[in-house]
This record gives structure tokens, sequence and C-alpha cells, in this order.
């Protein structure tokens, strides 16, 4: 049955709500308030956590697709497009049936090649996925690919970048500044683009990315596909790692070795099925 599912979802490929923050200051400001040094640590305390408020802004998904365009922009900037258009059909193939069982289903995501020999993905806001020729070059089957797929695909269900820039100085301008920069681009709006654009380029947080590997099993297992191959791909990653040709990668996600034993622990605790053996191959090498 699981076979089927992923078969058929492969060739039927499509924007979600986020509800509100809310927050809670603990009642920070009530009592008496005078000029000695407690309260001065008080009234400091309160202002961090009023910052910290105005900090976690919420961003809607329009907003975030609008980022996620402009960060695109500096990923292509900085990487040549791959324009085969027959592999880039297929990989939105693979990616469009990832995401449409993955935990937000609704949104739309665009798969793109970049030129570049060196082995990496991107996951840019708003569901903007990149994967280099490198990467390409290095999986062995669909399965993995749909890995790598799976793994981008969760860093944009979970927000990471987004909610990275929420807990950021920026957004202590609040909430209304915030919409208004979505509105009509302006400085400020380049700000958070260049924040959410390094954030992506220099490495997001370790529990960020076991939380992505994680999810990828999930993701993979949704869908019928053989839902080892996430440490399959980890282990090929780490003899890309080790010969040189992942450099930029390295530099960013915690080390392949260390992403397994924290996705062994992980998939512990997650209810998947049995491992399904499908990995594609023939297809896979149809088309790439």
């Amino acid at each position: 049955m699981r076979a089927l599912i992923l078969m058929l979802s492969i060739f039927f490929a499509v924007p979600d709500s986020v509800p509100a923050f809310s927050f809670d200051i603990g009642g920070i400001g009530s009592g008496p308030m005078g000029g000695n040094n407690r309260d001065m640590k008080r009234m400091r305390h309160a202002k961090q956590i009023y910052n910290l408020a105005g900090a976690l802004v919420p961003v809607s998904d329009a907003e975030e697709i609008t980022l996620g365009r402009a960060v695109m922009k500096n990923i292509l900037a900085r990487y040549p497009l791959d324009r085969n258009l027959e592999q880039t059909y297929y990989l939105n193939l693979v990616g469009t049936a990832l995401a449409q069982r993955s935990d937000r289903p609704l949104l739309n995501y665009h798969v793109a090649i970049l030129a570049t020999d060196d082995v990496n993905a991107y996951a840019a806001p708003g569901g903007f996925i990149f994967v280099t020729r490198g990467a390409l070059e290095m999986v062995e089957d669909e399965a993995e690919l749909a890995a790598i797929l799976a793994h981008e695909i969760a860093h944009v269900t979970e927000r990471h970048i987004v909610k990275a820039l929420q807990q950021s100085r920026l957004m202590s301008v609040g909430q209304e500044a915030v919409a208004d920069a979505f509105k009509v681009p302006d400085k400020f709006f380049e700000q958070m683009t260049k924040f959410a654009t390094d954030a992506l380029f220099n490495g997001l947080k370790k529990k960020d990315e076991y939380a992505a590997d994680a999810k990828s099993i999930q993701y993979l297992d949704r869908l019928g596909y053989d839902s080892p191959a996430m440490f399959d791909v980890l282990k090929l990653l780490d003899e890309r790692r080790k010969h040189g040709k992942a450099k930029v990668l390295s530099k960013t996600h915690p080390k392949p070795a260390d992403r397994i034993r924290h996705l062994k622990s992980a998939s512990t605790e997650m209810a998947v099925e049995q491992p399904t053996g499908i990995r594609l191959s023939d297809r896979f090498k149809h088309y790439l």
C-alpha cells in the first residue's frame, strides 16, 4: 500500500496560515518601583523581556515567501543556475510529493539545481529549495535524493531561518515596522534579507540540523521511501567530506558522524514503519 502511495504521489502534485504568537511577560512592572539598585535591575530585566517579545513578532506565510524570494536572488547571485529542465522537473516531482506529506503541505515548494560541484543543498524561507550538482552526483538512487530534499523541506516546515530572524535584535523594531517593510521593501527589509541569507550560508544551529534530519526520516516514511536512505546520505557525505568535496557544508553543518549518532537516537523515539526497501534506482538513473 505504501509503495502505491509513493508511486501515485510522484505523479500528482499545492498556502497555510500560521497562528499569531502571544506573549506573557509575567506581570513585569507590577508592584512598587523605586530608584534603588534592585528596582533598577527589575527595570532592566523588564526591558530585556520587552525586547524579546518585540523580537518575536509574527511573520506570515506571505511575508515568509517574500523574504524567501529575496534570499533566492542572493543564492543565485552566488551560484549559477543549472538549466537542465528535465532534471529540474524530476526534482520538483519528488520534492512536491514529499512536501504534500510534510507538516506544511499547502505551501508551494520550488526546487532548482545549482551548477557547482560542491556537495550542498539550501532551503530559503517560503519553500525555495536548491540542490547542487555535486550533491546530485553523490546520491545513488531516488530514495537518497528524496532524503536530501526532505531535509531541506524540513528546514522550511520548521521555519528555522524565520525563527532565527524573529529571535534576532533586528525585530525589536516591533510588528508594525516589520509589516511595513514587507509591504514596501526598504532598507530594513534589506537588513532582514541579509540576516536570512547569512543564516543560510553561514549555517543554522546544530539543533536545527539535527531536527531536519529527524523530520526527513518521517517524511520519507510517510511517502513510502526506504527511510534508512537518510543514514546512507550522511555516510556518503562523510566520504565526500574526507576527500575535500564538501568544503562549504563541512564548515556550516555538524559532522556527519555526529548527525548519524543523533539521528539514531531520535529515530528510536519516532513512530515510523518498518523500512520499505523502496529506492527507485532505475527511475533515478533515467533522469539523472
